[in-house]
């Protein structure tokens, strides 16, 4: 049985169903990628050779940008959700492409310091 929501269920009318399911998906894959990011950051500062504090600041980098992927895909996840709730969508340009390039130049920069 499938579970109520507060506002009960709502009927499965053209694609709803297809599209909130599509926000999920896409949703866990922003997950699992800022999950591999932070065990990357984490895997830098333990096994990086000669562990000192370049290795330690990087996998530090390399963590926070797997925290603001995994931050910003929560952010986006419930506000598409909104959106297609109200019957209203517009794609996310600057935000995604805001995010993509901050988390671009904070890994050069943990590359950068671990060099």
């Amino acid at each position: 049985m499938i579970p109520d929501t507060p506002k009960g269920p709502s009927p499965n009318t053209g694609s709803r169903a297809r599209d909130h399911l599509a926000n999920e998906r896409t949703y866990l894959a922003w997950l699992r990628t800022g999950i591999s990011m932070a065990a990357l950051g984490v895997a830098v500062a333990k096994f990086a050779p000669h562990r000192g504090i370049h290795a330690v600041a990087s996998g530090g980098i390399l963590l926070l940008a797997g925290l603001l992927i995994s931050g910003y895909g929560t952010y986006r996840y419930r506000s598409v959700g909104q959106r297609l709730e109200a019957g209203l969508y517009a794609p996310a340009r600057f935000a995604l492409i805001a995010a993509a390039t901050g988390i671009t130049l904070l890994a050069l920069l943990a590359i950068i310091v671990l060099l």
